[in-house]
This record gives C-alpha cells, sequence and structure tokens, in this order.
C-alpha cells in the first residue's frame, strides 16, 4: 500500500505542473494576440508621418538581424531557400497590402479585415490540396461575409473604401500564406524558416519602397506617402523596434512555445483576441468607434473565425 501511495505522488505533482503549464501558455498566448492587437494602432500611428514600405523594410531587416543569433551551426535542408522564399514573398505581399491599406482605414477595421484569413484558409487550400472545406468552414465564411459587408460597405451607399479593399485582398494572401506553410514548414527547422521569410520580406519592401520612389510610379497613390522622408527621432524609431523585436521575434517565441501545451483549435480560438484588442487599444488611443454597425461587423467576423476553426459535433457520425 506505502509503495502505491508513494506512485501516487508524483503522478499528481505532474497533473498539477501540466494545468500549471497550460495556464500559463494560455497567458502567453493571449499576451501574443494583445502585442499583435496593439500592432495595427502602432502602424496607424507611424503611417501619419512616415514612409508605409520603408517602414515595413526596417521592421522586417531588425527582426531578422535580431534573429540570427538563435540560428545553430548546422547544413540547411534541401530546400530551404526554395521554400523560405516562396513564403517570404506571399508574406512580403501580404504584409505590403495591410501596411499600405491602414493608409486609408481605420486600425479596428484593419484587424477584422485580416482575421478574414482565418476563414479563407480552407478555401485556399482547396485550390491547393483538392480538400474540400468542412460545414463549419462554410458557416463560418458565411458568417464572416456578412460581418466584412458591414463592416466595409458605407451605409449610404458608394463603393468600398480602397483602404479597406487592400487590406481585405492582404486577408486573402494571408489565406494562402497559411495554406503553403502547413505544406512547407514540415521539412525544415522553424528557425533557419522563419529567417529567410524576414530576410525575403526586408529585401521585397526594400525594392518597392525604391520603386514607389521613382517617376515611373509617381501616378500611384501610395507614391506620394513613400516619397516622405524618414525621421528617425521619436515614434518612427521606437515603433520599429517594438515591432521588430516584441512584435515579430518576441510573438515568435511566444507563440512556438505556446502551442505546444494546448491544441489547434483552442489555439485558434485565442488568436481571434487579436482584432479585439486591436478595437479596444484602437478605441482608447486613438479614438476610433467602429459604430453600431462596426460592432456587428466585427462580431460576425469573430463569429466566423470560431465556428471555422472548431468542429461541430454531429449526431450519428
Amino acid at each position: 500500500m506505502s509503495d502505491a501511495r508513494e506512485a501516487a505522488v508524483p503522478r499528481v505533482g505532474r497533473a498539477g505542473e501540466r494545468e500549471v503549464s497550460r495556464l500559463a501558455a494560455d497567458g502567453v498566448l493571449v499576451g501574443v494576440t494583445l502585442v499583435w492587437g496593439s500592432s495595427f494602432i502602432v502602424v496607424n500611428r507611424v503611417l501619419e508621418s512616415a514612409p508605409p514600405l520603408a517602414f515595413l523594410f526596417w521592421r522586417f531587416a531588425i527582426a531578422a538581424l535580431l534573429l540570427l543569433p538563435f540560428l545553430r551551426r548546422r547544413h540547411a535542408r534541401p530546400g530551404l531557400l526554395r521554400d523560405g522564399g516562396v513564403l517570404g514573398l506571399l508574406l512580403a505581399s501580404g504584409m505590403s497590402l495591410q501596411v499600405l491599406g491602414q493608409l486609408e482605414t481605420t486600425a479596428s477595421k484593419a484587424a477584422f479585415l485580416t482575421g478574414l484569413s482565418v476563414v479563407l484558409t480552407p478555401f485556399a487550400a482547396f485550390l491547393r490540396t483538392r480538400k474540400l472545406p468542412s460545414l463549419e468552414n462554410g458557416i463560418g465564411v458565411a458568417l464572416a461575409s456578412a460581418g466584412f459587408v458591414l463592416l466595409t460597405l458605407p451605409a449610404e451607399g458608394g463603393p468600398i473604401n480602397r483602404g479597406d479593399l487592400l487590406v481585405f485582398c492582404c486577408g486573402i494572401v494571408f489565406a494562402f500564406y497559411i495554406v503553403e506553410m502547413a505544406e512547407r514548414s514540415p521539412s525544415h527547422a522553424t528557425i533557419p524558416l522563419t529567417a529567410v521569410q524576414l530576410l525575403v520580406v526586408a529585401c521585397a519592401a526594400g525594392l518597392l519602397s525604391l520603386l514607389f520612389r521613382s517617376p515611373a510610379l509617381s501616378s500611384f497613390h501610395a507614391a506620394a506617402a513613400e516619397a516622405r522622408p524618414i525621421v528617425w527621432q521619436g515614434a518612427f524609431l521606437w515603433s520599429v523596434l517594438y515591432l521588430a523585436s516584441l512584435g515579430t521575434v518576441g510573438t515568435f517565441f511566444g507563440q512556438t512555445w505556446a502551442q505546444r501545451h494546448m491544441t489547434a483549435t483552442h489555439a485558434a480560438i485565442l488568436f481571434a483576441l487579436e482584432p479585439v484588442w486591436a478595437a479596444l487599444l484602437a478605441a482608447r488611443l486613438l479614438d476610433e468607434r467602429l459604430g453600431a454597425r462596426g460592432l456587428a461587423g466585427g462580431a460576425l467576423v469573430l463569429a466566423g473565425i470560431v465556428i471555422a476553426e472548431l468542429r461541430l459535433r454531429r449526431r450519428g457520425a
């Protein structure tokens, strides 16, 4: 009997440790979504005076440099540059559309529209893998689409705001990025693959910044914003450092650790907090108000995100 009691003690201890780990993981992932949500407010303020693509270049260039010390000295697996390049170009496209869209839309709207990538991912996966979306995905898309209409279509009629449309396109690109990440990442170590992506985003943003500053693209709307000088003192410098360190490298390690202690569905539900944090912070710091129509649209988008990630139980399945 004594042996049985002694054997039971460590099992209880391990269960308690697992519970603490789960709670800690939840806290870390909630913190990650808070940082992600705050990034929309930071970018919104920076873009009042800074060139958007140059800002993107410095953010990802510094993030790549911060990640270099964590690279282990070992041979890269075959296809690392190819897969990292494809993922990096998708990420660069999505981030460029997002930052250009934020020139003409609010931080809270940008967060909810970016979140549409979650419900669009199963349909992007169908084009890539021919795997049909589930019933949950269809319900999620229907709810999120209704939310998109409420968030973007002017109540008095007229065309969709250009910034909203660009961020929506960003969500589409991110849906394909998520699919390609699932297909390509298992073949590589996480940190080297991430480092390649960050470098590709920095190079692409830097090249786009130079192109928009050239006379050939001066007629584009974003060209005027990109022609702004970089003022390193004050907001620009601290925003770049915050988003490169905590907003990119810090959240990368936090998400990686936290998701080891929870299911994908549990993580997906916590990820839905990102636009909520963005809306709350935008209301507090930027005095943005979505209004009744916008709040309803945001709620529908969140419902679509959660339902698209849940496996509904069917009787008789």
